[in-house]
């Protein structure tokens, strides 16, 4: 008991021993509001979302449940494992944040969305989704990142992966990006419509998709190396924090 009492302490000084904690608690969950809009971009386009959105919406569809509901819980079953058998450093406030705003963020966006487009449901508008969604979506995960107070618990999966195997991390996340986009085929019946041609069949995976396993990491540097991490050193100046 003792023991577990140290551990869960341990967890607790570690979430909260960054500097500047509010600063980045701050643009943690307002870089968690943007990436619900850019998910929600992504959906409306209907070109497939990232690999991950795309397993959750599949199996949430599935089991006739809220994607945000379902979500949430499939993140606090993943943070849960992370805690118990991985290293307490991926687990931060950032990442209860994640677990909890996300999918909700995600559903709310595209309600507002959703409705506008419908009527105009063509090329000329889904491909500015896309890319709009695209954009979005990594200058929010550029943003989650500089923030730096704890990582989203899907990507702490390819950190454990790669930490335990020793694969190297853009490997381990192709590992999980293929296993979670599997069980979405297979769980939504996708998989089964895909081997029959029946593309129609496939839910929540396109082009997108494949294009954000591309995109992702170098827009991702791109805006954490010229945008945010001036914008969070700009605010600690203001504040008179000092980073």
């Amino acid at each position: 008991m003792k023991r577990f009492k140290d551990e869960a302490l341990g967890y607790l000084k570690d979430m909260f021993a960054q500097s500047h904690m509010a600063t980045r608690t701050i643009l943690s969950f307002f870089s968690i509001i943007i990436m619900g809009l850019g998910i929600s971009l992504f959906s409306v386009s209907d070109f497939g979302v990232d690999p991950y959105t795309s397993m959750n919406m599949n199996v949430a569809s599935t089991l006739g449940v809220r994607f945000g509901t379902y979500q949430m819980i499939l993140n606090g079953a993943i943070t849960l494992f992370v805690i118990i058998v991985a290293h307490r450093g991926l687990v931060g406030v950032g990442t209860v944040i994640n677990m909890v705003v996300c999918g909700y963020a995600c559903e709310f966006f595209q309600s507002i969305i959703k409705p506008f487009v419908e009527s105009h449901y063509i090329l000329a508008v889904r491909i500015p989704l896309l890319l709009a969604g695209i954009v979005t979506l990594c200058y929010a995960c550029s943003l989650f990142f500089t923030a730096n107070i704890g990582v989203g618990p899907y990507d702490s999966l390819s950190f454990m992966l790669s930490s335990f195997t020793k694969i190297h991390l853009k490997w381990a996340r192709v590992i999980t990006d293929v296993t979670v986009v599997l069980i979405g085929l297979v769980v939504s019946g996708g998989l089964t419509a895909l081997l029959k041609g029946d593309l129609a069949g496939v839910k929540n995976i396109g082009i997108g998709t494949v294009i954000t396993a591309f995109c992702m990491g170098p827009l991702i540097s791109f805006f954490s190396k010229y945008v945010n991490e001036r914008l969070f050193n700009a605010i600690c100046k203001n504040s008179q924090q000092g980073c």
